[in-house]
């Protein structure tokens, strides 16, 4: 996959030059009724037009593939404010893995980012953070900092701190400012929104927030019953992992996270569970154990509704057991956690009661010479071959075979051949 990015120290997947497929095209319609819902009410609209804008609320954002483990919060910009103003986020490290700052417009296509390791301190205060994926293991959270959103085009030279949208004052869009965290530990105050104008300061939106987003239930198709003969549905066994660039709503990348890239895998309801083996890349969490270089701020993976969009269950880095090899193993089942030995090497994610899932793997920020980041892959070209043995492999697996392979005390690299070679 290729990366580009507004800064060279910032990793942001190009949005796909391909057409979507009818799937995607049912998957799209259903995320630009999100947008939609996005939107602020039409009564809404005339509080929040001009100065006043919207502060903080926390998005239940249940369409475009969320991640569980993360909190999104969500602002609308003043719009039309006076020339020569801009807005002032005054906050406090919080106590998360990784957090960022993020403009959409009102399709929610990417605009601009922040991400944490770039937000220099207050004078007198520390950042938690050195680097895409070091953290200064003395310093505590709380530090304060202060960032800027301008209205206009991100210039040459980057002011420090500072978000851009793509339009100057006087147009009539709408811009969210969206703050992602994950793996949210201990909460800290969300940071106070105040409009700079030549006037003074205003503080946005106070009392004017939009209500919680409502969307009418979500249902799948209805669940036909598993399909047995695995091999002739599906020609083989093999699940394959793609680089995966998001599901398009037109021509943008609807909700991407800017600083994240992705692969993923369509897998179908077919009486069997699937196993996935990859190498882990390193992380480190916040009680500042080793490694002291990372591979990557964050990985997981996430089982997904493909046609609706919605996410069923992730896993964080932390909670996926990695073996002496350095290798992951992870069983998409129903009831597998419940089912499996203690300690029996996996991770377990469930399926979920859908006809199409969608498996994707994230990795957020990867250290610049980490030879399996994701976004190291051109477009076009074999994930196995630039990454390797970081690229997920993945099989179905009868049941039956695997807990009595399991049973047997076999190593999930005998599970995961005896699975890849059952008829």
């Amino acid at each position: 996959m290729t990366v580009t990015s507004l800064r060279d120290d910032q990793h942001r997947p190009i949005r796909s030059a391909a057409h979507p497929s009818g799937l995607w095209q049912a998957a799209t319609t259903l995320l630009s009724l999100l947008a939609a819902s996005l939107l602020v009410p039409a009564q809404a609209q005339v509080l929040t037009a001009g100065l006043t804008g919207c502060d903080w609320h926390e998005a239940p954002i249940k369409l475009a593939y969320p991640e569980t483990n993360a909190r999104y919060y969500q602002a609308d910009l003043p719009v039309r404010p006076p020339a020569g103003s801009r807005i002032r986020i005054e906050g406090q490290y919080p106590a998360t893995r990784y957090f960022s700052f993020q403009i959409y417009d009102s399709s929610y296509a990417p605009i601009d980012d922040l991400s944490d390791y770039l937000i220099v301190a207050d004078r007198g205060s520390q950042s938690t953070l050195l680097g895409p994926t070091t953290g200064n293991p003395d310093v505590e959270p709380g530090g304060r900092y202060t960032a800027y959103v301008k209205y206009g085009a991100v210039p040459k030279t980057r002011q420090r701190n500072t978000l851009y949208t793509d339009d100057s004052i006087g147009t009539s869009r709408r811009y969210q400012l969206t703050m992602r965290t994950y793996l949210e530990d201990q909460r800290v105050p969300l940071p106070k929104l105040v409009l700079e104008t030549p006037n003074g300061d205003r503080p946005i939106g106070v009392g004017l927030c939009r209500p919680p987003i409502s969307l009418p239930p979500l249902e799948e198709p209805s669940l036909t019953p598993p399909v047995s003969g695995v091999v002739s549905l599906l020609g083989s066994r093999r699940v394959p992992f793609e680089v995966f660039y998001g599901a398009q709503n037109g021509d943008s990348e609807f909700g991407l996270n800017q600083n994240a890239a992705y692969m993923s895998a369509t897998v179908r309801n077919v009486g069997e569970l699937i196993l996935i083996r990859g190498r882990a890349p390193t992380f480190r969490d916040r009680d500042g154990r080793v490694p002291l270089l990372p591979d990557v701020r964050y990985w997981s993976f996430c089982q997904n509704a493909k046609v609706l969009t919605t996410v069923i269950a992730c896993r964080a880095d932390r909670e996926i057991p990695v073996d002496a090899r350095g290798n992951y193993h992870i069983v998409v089942a129903d009831g597998a956690a419940e089912r499996l030995p203690k300690n029996s090497g996996y991770a377990a994610l469930p399926f979920g009661p859908v006809v199409l899932g969608f498996l994707i793997y994230r990795q957020l920020l990867p250290d610049p010479d980490f030879v399996g980041a994701i976004g190291a892959v051109p477009r076009g070209t074999s994930p196995q071959d630039v990454i390797g043995d970081y690229t997920p492999i993945a099989t179905y697996c009868p049941p039956a075979l695997f807990e009595a392979r399991v049973r047997a005390g076999d190593t999930p690299y005998q599970v995961f051949a005896a699975c890849a070679a059952a008829p």
